[in-house]
């Protein structure tokens, strides 16, 4: 499906930016509490401040990582199971491809 310039435009005034890190199942603030600019290199515009993670946050990251893969929440699910939960996810990425795109697309 093609979208009209006006379209487009519209669509990238309404998009909210997911800016924290994802940490454990939660968006959460970088540690130290610092941000980046995530500019638009077309324009020059800052579309959000994004949490600037460091060594502290890889590390949470990485923790809670391992935890959820010890708990077995997901490897110790069946092939079926895992199957029915990656067709959902595709189903989603499908739903919001557009959006998606215009993220991307802003962002590059």
């Amino acid at each position: 499906m093609q979208h009209t310039y006006t379209e487009i435009k519209e669509r990238a005034s309404k998009l909210s930016f997911k800016n924290k890190a994802f940490i454990n199942g939660q968006y959460v603030n970088s540690k130290s509490s610092e941000t980046f600019a995530c500019i638009n290199p077309a324009t020059g515009q800052v579309l959000t401040q994004v949490a600037a993670c460091d060594s502290v946050d890889i590390d949470l990251a990485v923790a809670a990582a391992r935890t959820a893969f010890n708990a077995g929440v997901w490897s110790q699910r069946s092939p079926s199971e895992r199957k029915t939960i990656l067709l959902k996810f595709a189903e989603l990425l499908e739903k919001h491809q557009f959006e998606l795109a215009l993220l991307e697309t802003l962002d590059m």
